[in-house]
C-alpha cells in the first residue's frame, strides 16, 4: 500500500483543519457534522473536517453582507484593493508547495500536474490586481442634455462555488475578479476538497483583508442550495456539472440574482488532413486526458480524416498506452487515480456502454494499475465511434477518449458541433490561418490551433449547455459589476442653478 507523504497534522494550521473563516476570524462551526477526506490512492481517510449547516451559511452571508453594506471594501479605490490582492498573491505563492500537495492528497492529481497548475492562482490574482488599476470603472458619454457618467459598481455579496477537481485554480479565477470589483465573498468549499479554500483564507488573513470581505465554509449540496437561494446574496458564480448548473440557474432566476455558470464539456479536437502526425500527437496527447480526464476542457473527442484513421489510431493508442499509471506522489507518474469511488464506478460504466454500443477499445479499458487498492483506471481509447454513441455525447470525466472518422472538413465541423456542450476545442494543421478559419466555425467558447492554452487575460467559458458568462480577462471582471448610468446636466444648465 502506498503511503501518502502528506501529513495534515503537521503541514496544516489547526484553524484550517477544524474551523471556518468568517468575519475575518477563525470560528468554530455551529454544526457538529464532519466529512472525511479519503485518499484516492489508498482509499483510506486521512483527515476529518467540519461540515457547515444552515446556521453557518447564515453567519457567513451576514458577515459578507455587513462588510459590503457598511465596510470599507466596496468604497476603496481600485488601486487600494489591488494592494490587498498583491499581498494575497504573495501569501499564496509562499504556500504553493503545500497547495500542490493538497491537490495530490485530496484527489490524486499527479505531482507534475499539480506543480504546473497551482501557480495559476497567483497569476490570476496578480492579473486582476494589475487590471483593476487601469480598468474603466467610470467613463463619460455625451448626451443631448449634457453628459452621462457610466459607473461600474460591484454587484454586491457573491457566492463562489468551485468544484472538487481543480478547487484552487478555479477559485482564483472567481476570487480575483470578485475582489477586484469590490464585492464581498462567501466561498462554499466542496466536501471532497475543502482544504484549498481554507488555506486561501489563511492567506487573506495574512494579507490583512478587512473582516467579512472573504468568508469560507465547507458545505454539502444541501447547504450549497441554501446559499444559492438566500436573498442576501446578489450573485452566484458556479463551476461544476451541467445538471447542478441548471438547478442553480433556476434558483437564481426565481429571485433575479446574477449568475455565472461554467459547466461541462465534450470538446472535440479536429485533426486536418495536412497535420503532421508527430507534432499533433505531441501537442494533443497531454490535453486529451489530463488529470485522468477530470478536467472540463479535456479534448475527449478526436476527429481524424477517414483516410488517416488507421494511422492515427495506432499512433495515438501507442502514445496513450505508454503513459505511466501509478502513485501520484511519484515524479514519473503521468496518470494517477480517479478522485473517488463515485467517479471510478461512473467511468467503468461508460466503458461498458461504449463496448455495448459497438465501439472498439484500442488500449486500456480496465481498472487498476497492477495493485489491489486505489481508484485507478487505465487510459482508454475507443475507435469506431459514431456521433450517436453515448461515449461521443456525454461527459465521462475520466481517462476515456473517442476517436471518430470524418470524410471532409465540413463534416468534421458538423460532428464537432453536434453536442449539447460548447466549452473547448482545438484544430491541428500545418496551415494556421486555415486552422483559424475552422476554429471560427466551432461553436465553443475556447478553441486553440495546434495546442491548448489558457491565459489570465483571456475569457474562459462556454456556448450552449457549457455555461453562461465568462471568467478571466476583463470579461471576468465585468461579470462582478453592475453598470449604473448617471445623467448630468450641461455646464450651462448647472450655472443657471447657481
Amino acid at each position: 500500500m502506498t503511503t501518502s507523504p502528506f501529513d495534515p497534522q503537521s503541514e496544516l494550521n489547526e484553524n484550517v483543519r477544524s474551523r471556518f473563516y468568517i468575519r475575518g476570524d477563525w470560528v468554530l462551526p455551529n454544526s457538529t457534522g464532519t466529512v472525511s477526506i479519503v485518499s484516492p490512492t489508498t482509499e483510506q481517510p486521512f483527515l476529518s473536517v467540519p461540515l457547515a449547516n444552515h446556521r453557518d451559511v447564515d453567519a457567513a452571508v451576514l458577515a459578507a453582507r455587513k462588510a459590503f453594506d457598511t465596510g470599507p471594501w466596496p468604497r476603496m479605490s481600485a488601486e487600494e484593493r489591488s494592494v490587498y490582492l498583491r499581498r494575497m498573491s504573495t501569501a499564496i505563492a509562499s504556500r504553493l508547495p503545500l497547495l500542490s500537495r493538497l491537490w495530490t492528497a485530496e484527489v490524486g492529481a499527479p505531482l507534475w500536474f499539480a506543480n504546473m497548475f497551482t501557480p495559476t492562482a497567483t497569476a490570476m490574482l496578480d492579473y486582476y490586481a494589475e487590471l483593476s488599476t487601469s480598468f474603466a470603472f467610470e467613463e463619460r458619454r455625451s448626451t443631448r442634455g449634457g453628459h452621462a457618467r457610466i459607473v461600474r459598481q460591484p454587484v454586491g455579496v457573491t457566492g463562489l462555488i468551485a468544484p472538487w477537481n481543480a478547487q484552487l485554480p478555479i477559485l482564483a479565477y472567481k476570487l480575483g475578479a470578485a475582489l477586484a470589483a469590490g464585492c464581498t465573498v462567501v466561498v462554499k468549499a466542496p466536501p471532497e476538497t475543502p482544504l484549498d479554500a481554507l488555506v486561501v483564507a489563511e492567506c487573506a488573513h495574512e494579507a490583512g483583508l478587512p473582516p467579512g470581505v472573504l468568508n469560507v465554509i465547507t458545505a454539502d449540496a444541501d447547504c450549497g442550495a441554501y446559499l444559492v437561494a438566500k436573498s442576501e446574496v446578489d450573485k452566484i458564480s458556479f463551476t461544476g456539472s451541467t445538471a447542478t448548473g441548471k438547478i442553480i440557474a433556476k434558483s437564481c432566476a426565481e429571485r433575479t440574482a446574477r449568475v455565472t455558470l461554467e459547466l461541462g464539456g465534450k470538446s472535440a479536437a479536429i485533426v486536418l488532413e495536412d497535420a503532421g502526425l508527430e507534432s499533433t500527437l505531441a501537442a494533443l496527447a497531454p490535453f486529451t486526458m489530463p488529470f485522468s480526464g477530470q478536467i472540463c476542457f479535456a479534448q475527449t473527442r478526436i476527429l481524424v480524416p477517414r483516410s488517416r484513421e488507421r494511422e492515427f489510431v495506432e499512433a495515438y493508442s501507442a502514445a496513450i498506452a505508454a503513459l505511466k499509471v501509478g502513485d501520484p506522489w511519484e515524479a514519473t507518474t503521468q496518470i494517477g487515480p480517479l478522485a473517488n469511488r463515485r467517479q471510478f464506478e461512473r467511468v467503468l460504466r461508460y466503458i461498458d456502454v461504449g463496448l455495448s454500443d459497438g465501439a472498439q477499445i484500442t488500449t486500456g479499458g480496465t481498472a487498476g494499475d497492477h495493485r489491489d487498492v486505489g481508484f485507478f483506471i487505465e487510459p482508454t481509447v475507443f475507435s469506431g465511434v459514431t456521433p450517436a454513441m453515448t461515449i461521443a455525447r456525454e461527459e465521462i470525466f475520466g481517462p476515456v477518449v473517442a476517436v471518430m472518422a470524418y470524410d471532409d472538413v465540413n463534416q468534421a465541423i458538423a460532428i464537432a458541433n453536434d453536442t449539447d456542450f460548447g466549452l473547448s476545442g482545438s484544430v491541428f494543421t500545418n496551415d494556421v490561418e486555415r486552422g483559424y478559419d475552422v476554429a471560427r466555425r466551432i461553436r465553443a467558447g475556447n478553441v486553440s490551433v495546434n495546442g491548448l492554452e489558457m491565459s489570465p487575460n483571456v475569457p474562459f467559458g462556454g456556448f450552449k449547455q457549457s455555461g453562461i458568462g465568462r471568467e478571466g480577462g476583463p470579461e471576468g471582471l465585468s461579470a462582478f459589476l453592475e453598470d449604473q448610468a448617471i445623467y448630468m446636466p450641461s455646464e450651462l444648465q448647472s450655472a443657471k442653478q447657481v
